[in-house]
């Protein structure tokens, strides 16, 4: 317990003058919204697109799609034939020794039905032009979970400010309790109650750091970096004057959504391989070109076309283009399903957007500025005796609490613009 001998004018003074000084800082830390630290969301955003493994992974499928689509418009590799035959004892007898040994060479090369070769390939470039848009889908997605773990870290800093200020006025609290107390004008509940808010706070404020390391945590990882890499955040403008219009977005999200993109693609690629599966009622051909060498001269040569016949059409062709018909209706469905859900994720995400916009607002023309004017009020009202300690904590605790509400609003604002932006499928600022 502190001590002192008497309760003067100028301890009044200064704490109000404490109190002051402590509110000032609160309109501060309200209007500033990032602290002095060394990565900015654009370079976060930046190593996530650079080291993230989802992304590499779906670069990775993407372009062994791509190496595909070369392979499949190539003809398959001719083949060679090679035939030694040695004549025999008896055979040599009846040509008189004049038959030596015959060496056979022969090529031969398939060749698919023309339009086939050309379809094969464009159904490879349409899966690999899917894999392509779902690349950029993973890529949207972990800018949005690097914007919400960002914001999130962003959102225990400012809380963790906002207690250690409350922690310093309520020190400041305790003391002027105790001096009251000490020349008769405060009974002992006042000082317990001063001390037990401090205690509080002083274990809430453990706690808000560890989730804070919980953020950083989410955020190297994000980053695909050490769990224990020390990681720190810079500012970040805020967006709570960004105007977006409804009906644009929407029209946004059907042009620019990866995701819709990917499921287009595939459904065009069931429409080719559909034209394919008909394709397989049209033949197959094989040349092949054969020479035959004998005693060492040139002999005989012949050349030879064949083609294949597809003669169990009814069992075999028919069920590829039955298959294949069954496909594209699966994949119009699909498309149909993602659109829909894709609508319905931009809306959710706009109205959420539009919810912590508006309530960013408020606290900051109403809730907060009333909130402070009522702490000064109590402030004085303690300093003359008018009210007890309990009411001005009444006071500071509710300021503290809107303060941090507001935080809350202003990080989930940018979470609900993140998820909206991911949900479109291009920045929208």
């Amino acid at each position: 317990m502190l001590k002192v001998k008497v309760y003067t004018k100028t301890c009044r003074n200064s704490f109000a003058n404490l109190i002051t000084i402590f509110i000032a800082l609160i309109i501060l830390s309200s209007i500033a919204y990032a602290d002095d630290s060394s990565l900015s969301l654009n370079t976060i955003i930046e190593e996530a697109l650079k080291n993230n493994p989802q992304i590499n992974a779906a670069k990775g499928r993407y372009n062994a799609a791509k190496a595909r689509v070369t392979l499949l418009r190539t003809l398959a590799d001719p083949k060679f034939e090679y035939e030694y035959d040695k004549i025999t004892a008896d055979m040599d007898a009846v040509m008189n020794g004049k038959t030596g040994p015959m060496r056979t060479f022969a090529i031969s090369q398939e060749v698919p039905f023309p339009t086939k070769l050309f379809t094969r390939k464009q159904a490879a470039q349409k899966e690999a032009n899917s894999l392509e848009q779902e690349y950029r889908e993973t890529e949207r997605k972990i800018i949005k979970e690097a914007k919400e773990a960002f914001f999130k870290l962003f959102l225990m800093s400012k809380k963790i400010i906002v207690t250690e200020e409350n922690l310093a006025l309520l020190s400041q609290f305790v003391e002027v309790a105790n001096k009251k107390y000490e020349v008769g004008k405060a009974n002992q509940e006042d000082v317990l109650r001063a001390q037990v808010e401090y205690s509080k706070l002083s274990n809430e404020l453990v706690l808000l750091d560890q989730e804070k390391n919980i953020s950083k945590a989410m955020l190297n990882f994000i980053l695909n970096k050490p769990q224990d890499s020390p990681i720190e955040i810079s500012e970040a403008k805020d967006n709570k004057d960004l105007s977006i219009d409804e009906k644009k977005i929407l029209e946004l999200t059907k042009e620019n959504r990866p995701e819709l993109k990917s499921f287009k693609e595939m459904l065009a690629r069931s429409k080719v391989e559909y034209s394919l599966a008909k394709q397989e009622y049209l033949p197959d051909f094989m040349f092949k070109y054969k020479r035959e060498e004998r005693n060492g001269g040139a002999g005989e040569w012949a050349g030879m076309i064949g083609m294949t016949i597809p003669l169990w059409f009814f069992e075999k062709q028919n069920s590829f283009v039955k298959e294949a018909k069954a496909n594209v209706d699966v994949a119009k469905a699909e498309y149909n399903s993602v659109e829909a859900n894709a609508f319905f994720e931009v809306k959710s995400a706009y109205a959420k957007f539009e919810a912590a916009k508006k309530l960013v607002k408020i606290y900051e023309t109403g809730v907060l500025p009333q909130a402070k004017a009522s702490l000064e009020t109590a402030r004085r009202a303690y300093s003359t005796d008018k009210i007890d300690l309990l009411q001005l904590l009444d006071s500071e605790r509710t300021l503290r609490d809107f303060q941090i509400e507001y935080f809350e609003s202003l990080a989930n604002l940018e979470i609900a613009l993140a998820d909206l932006e991911r949900s479109v499928g291009v920045d929208l600022k």
